[in-house]
């Protein structure tokens, strides 16, 4: 089958165009760069009103909550003396609480150009760290107990059921 010319034409556009959405998806400030606290504390001004994302522990007593306008104000620290304060618009994520971890995605407003503690990151999406062990309050070694004796009986009933059949076929 040849391609006419026509043809030929509306690939390349095809292609062109996906190439062309490709690019600007990539650099565009969609892709959100994770950073450390130290580093953030190093260079301000390069994140200075730009997006990025930052970890941290929740300060035990700095979190205050406004029910009736949504605002959640906190402060998150590193351990290492590099604190943000942060501002966050909306209902906070269930596992929130103070002494967790917690991912913050946002934009840093500084007064100074110098981090300080006045410094806010005002965010746009909080993201919870949680432990990946999940531990129930009830003990089921007994449920696994049993359905494992069930197994081990079946097994045993096959394989008897087979003897038996190899038996009378002798």
């Amino acid at each position: 089958m040849k391609l006419n010319g026509g043809q030929i034409a509306g690939i390349l556009i095809v292609v062109g165009s996906l190439g062309l959405i490709t690019y600007q998806a990539t650099r565009s400030e969609s892709t959100v760069t994770f950073f450390t606290p130290a580093e953030v504390y190093a260079n301000p001004l390069k994140f200075e009103g730009k997006l990025f994302r930052v970890s941290g522990l929740v300060q035990k007593g700095t979190k205050t909550w406004d029910a009736q306008t949504n605002d959640l104000n906190f402060q998150i620290t590193d351990l290492e003396g590099h604190d943000f304060n942060v501002h966050y618009k909306g209902i906070p994520p269930d596992l929130f609480k103070e002494g967790q971890g917690v991912v913050v995605e946002g934009k840093l407003y500084s007064k100074t150009g110098m981090l300080k503690k006045d410094n806010l990151i005002q965010a746009n999406l909080l993201m919870v760290k949680h432990s990946e062990v999940y531990d129930t309050k009830e003990d089921h070694t007994k449920l696994k107990e049993a359905k494992l004796l069930d197994s081990i009986l079946k097994d045993q009933k096959i394989a008897g059921t087979e003897i038996k059949t190899q038996a009378k076929s002798h």
